[in-house]
């Protein structure tokens, strides 16, 4: 029995027991994850539901669990305070980094910010300098918004700021004139309610940020570097998969993650992220430095970040790990 039992290990662990190729053996003890998103569950964050559901990342070794945003929390704040691994922010991920908190920028899931101004065309705003003695409620993490104002030279001081409720009642309601908004959210809601209204871009004055960022700390990138690989080159897989398949996501959001948002709103998201995210023409999570410089010059601009600051550091490498031993193998031998 003995060397029956000392066989079938072998025969167990070899290519060529049943004329099949060996296939990785997967660990029961996958890594736990947590990633945390910058807000509720919708198709904002598709690529993240497609690569858990459909195991990319298990098969990396890893057991993940995508956390929504609760109310008065940011992301960068919980990553950085250990309560999760990974995160998702917008391009002011660089102004934190500015001021010495040590994140991490890994991909650039939207290749363009969908930060809007909205304003009902019953308020008369027909541009942006309309915007002087306008009632305004502005989100936090507005920055490519207030370098619009500046560049346009409408003082902020001549326009009045409310608090954001992340919520359209108060554009229907008359409450205030205009909001800051996702252009890929709640012009939905804005259609469904037969208000006609006109949408002021950063993009065209020139200010083009990057949007949803994937990031993590400096103390995740060195202490667990394969960690860092695998969930990216997963989450990349599973945002390729949702884009080819956001019909089949939008369900799985639906039915598994949240009805906050109707199936109809959810594919409203979905064709506006796919403008922004521009997957057909540009790699998946790419980055560009010189555009991340642009930004940073935007913000150094609005004195937002110190005029030192180097991005050294701040944009993660997926490259760094590939080594030239192979050549130093051949030249060798």
């Amino acid at each position: 029995s003995f060397i029956f039992s000392v066989c079938l290990f072998f025969c167990s662990t070899s290519s060529n027991c049943s004329g099949q190729t060996n296939k990785p053996i997967i660990s029961n003890s996958l890594e736990k994850i947590r990633l945390q998103l910058k807000w509720k569950h919708q198709f904002q964050f598709a690529g993240y539901y497609a690569a858990l559901e459909k195991g990319y990342y298990t098969d990396l070794g890893l057991d993940v669990e995508i956390l929504e945003i609760k109310d008065g929390e940011d992301s960068i704040d919980i990553v950085i305070g250990g309560k999760a691994d990974f995160g998702v922010a917008m391009s002011d991920l660089v102004t934190k980094r500015a001021h010495g908190i040590p994140v991490v920028a890994l991909a650039a899931i939207f290749q363009h910010s969908p930060l809007v101004l909205l304003a009902p065309q019953t308020t008369g705003i027909q541009n942006i300098h309309d915007l002087v003695g306008k009632k305004i409620a502005l989100e936090n993490h507005s920055e490519e918004l207030l370098a619009y104002f500046k560049l346009e030279k409408v003082a902020r001081k001549e326009m009045l700021f409310y608090p954001h409720k992340f919520s359209i009642n108060k554009l229907i309601k008359n409450e205030v004139d205009a909001i800051s908004a996702y252009s890929t959210d709640e012009p939905f809601l804005l259609i469904r309610n037969n208000i006609s209204f006109s949408t002021f871009s950063p993009r065209a004055g020139g200010i083009d940020f990057y949007g949803d960022t994937l990031f993590t700390s400096e103390e995740q990138i060195k202490n667990h570097p394969k960690r860092v690989e695998n969930f990216l080159n997963a989450s990349l897989k599973g945002w390729k998969y949702a884009m080819n398949n956001s019909d089949e996501i939008i369900n799985l959001i639906y039915s598994k993650y949240s009805k906050r948002h109707s199936k109809e709103h959810l594919q409203f998201e979905a064709e506006e992220s796919k403008k922004l995210i521009m997957a057909e023409v540009i790699e998946l999570g790419y980055m560009n430095p010189g555009r991340w410089q642009h930004i940073v010059e935007t913000l150094k601009s609005l004195n937002q970040i110190p005029s030192n600051f180097s991005l050294d550091g701040f944009l993660y490498n997926r490259n760094k790990e590939q080594t030239h031993k192979w050549i130093y193998i051949s030249l060798a031998g």
